[in-house]
């Protein structure tokens, strides 16, 4: 694993190249994540695909610039970093607000990808998830004693019940470390307001008339705990997908918004790998 700072779009943005061989995916981190998130992933994918993962400006170790935190400002970072890493085309899979970009970036740049996966994400959002997600904005202006003091307040969080080495990890990258041994998160509030503000603006479902790429779209079932609020819902993913071809709704088994990825890897990237496999003739005769 190699972190690398490349220069795109005026700003310096932070890459992970987990490495492995073969097609490139690019992952995409969600609102207030950072590229380890994608650990557990990347680990299990590297014998078959090269693995990339970026921290979005205004998060982890990219900069935070004044502005640009919305969905076309970080799709057009993403096709920089493209074109800097001389990749002409990626499968793109993307978490929550990078599954929200990846449909933008599969509209705009359908020429740039062989298949894209989305990770409990890809549509217009349900205003009740803004609730939903307030506690993970309210941490980061929070200033902690330590680290470890960090750690046992994250652990409060019921949809971090499942805990384990790659959420630690994860929680690692997300802070800065002071000398004095006192953290608080890397990520910019101030973006995440304006980030917030924009997609409520955004009409994520109309992109979908423009995708003619294979599309997975991995499911929590228990995303945000209440059985009623959700990124996506089959039925909207059903509509929004009916003139595209090559479409799949996988749940994931007992998974919520963050555990889809940080302890139900196993199956997501079985499940991953089952639609790489499937839809790789379909892509290569495009």
């Amino acid at each position: 694993m190699k972190d690398k700072k490349i220069k795109i779009n005026g700003i310096d943005l932070h890459l992970v190249d987990f490495g492995g061989k073969g097609e490139t995916i690019i992952c995409i981190h969600g609102l207030t994540a950072n590229s380890r998130y994608w650990d557990s992933v990347a680990e299990r994918l590297i014998d078959s695909y090269r693995v990339l993962a970026i921290d979005l400006r205004g998060r982890g170790d990219s900069m935070k610039p004044a502005s640009g935190y919305n969905i076309r400002q970080h799709t057009e970072d993403i096709l920089q970093v493209l074109d800097f890493l001389e990749l002409e085309k990626v499968i793109y899979m993307g978490h929550s607000l990078g599954a929200l970009i990846g449909v933008s970036f599969a509209a705009t740049y359908p020429q740039r990808l062989s298949r894209l996966i989305l990770v409990d994400g890809g549509a217009n959002v349900d205003e009740r998830v803004f609730e939903k997600i307030r506690p993970a904005i309210e941490r980061l202006d929070m200033v902690f004693p330590d680290f470890a003091a960090y750690l046992n307040e994250m652990k409060k969080n019921p949809f971090f019940d499942e805990w384990n080495e790659y959420v630690e990890q994860y929680f690692y990258a997300d802070v800065e470390h002071r000398s004095d041994g006192s953290v608080c998160s890397k990520v910019c509030k101030k973006a995440i307001i304006e980030e917030l503000n924009m997609l409520k603006q955004t009409s994520i479902d109309e992109f979908y008339k423009h995708i003619n790429i294979p599309t997975l779209l991995l499911w929590a079932p228990d995303s945000f705990g209440d059985g009623k609020t959700f990124m996506v819902t089959e039925e909207t993913w059903r509509q929004l997908t009916s003139c595209l071809s090559h479409s799949y709704f996988v749940e994931i088994h007992n998974a919520n918004h963050y555990s889809i990825i940080l302890s139900k890897y196993e199956q997501l990237v079985d499940e991953v790998k089952k639609f790489l496999h499937d839809t790789k003739k379909i892509c290569f005769q495009n």
